[in-house]
This record gives C-alpha cells, structure tokens and sequence, in this order.
C-alpha cells in the first residue's frame, strides 16, 4: 500500500508540472503574479535601504565636518603663537 501512495503522489506531481508549463495556465500566471511581487518588494526594500545609507552619509559627513571644524577652531589660537619680544630692534 506504501508503494501505491508514493505512486500516485509522484503521478499527481507530474501531471500538475506537465499542465502547468502550458502558457495559458493559471500556474503560469500565478508564478509571473509571485514573480512580479517579489521584485517589486525587493525594489522597495533596496529604495528603503539606499535612502538609509544616503541619510547616513550625510549624517557622518555633517559630523565629520562638525569635528573638523571645532578642531581647527582650537588649533587657531596654537598657531598664533605671542612674537618673541628679543629680536633685535633695528
């Protein structure tokens, strides 16, 4: 009986494969509908995801720019060392 079950499911199997590479099936269609689903989901994830990377870029660039900034500021008065009063008057 064991035997007889796995041949009728494999017979099942293929019959359901053999009608469903028929172009006007409605496995065809359900496949192309699922197909095209799942790219549009993935092309809203990748959107989602690259809008996220960009406003990361800008955040770290605005930071970096933040940083460097304030370090310059502070390195300014450093750099302007006082004149040295004993250089010879002439």
């Amino acid at each position: 009986m064991v035997v007889l079950s796995k041949l009728r499911k494999v017979g099942n199997y293929v019959r359901k494969r053999w009608s469903a590479t028929d172009p006007d099936s409605y496995a065809h269609y359900k496949q192309g509908r699922e197909r095209q689903r799942k790219q549009a989901e993935r092309g809203r994830e990748e959107a989602g995801r690259s809008a996220e990377l960009d406003r990361e870029e800008i955040q770290r660039a605005r930071e970096y720019e933040e940083r460097y900034a304030a370090e310059r500021a502070a390195e300014e008065p450093q750099t302007e060392s006082p004149r040295d009063d004993t250089a010879k008057p002439e």
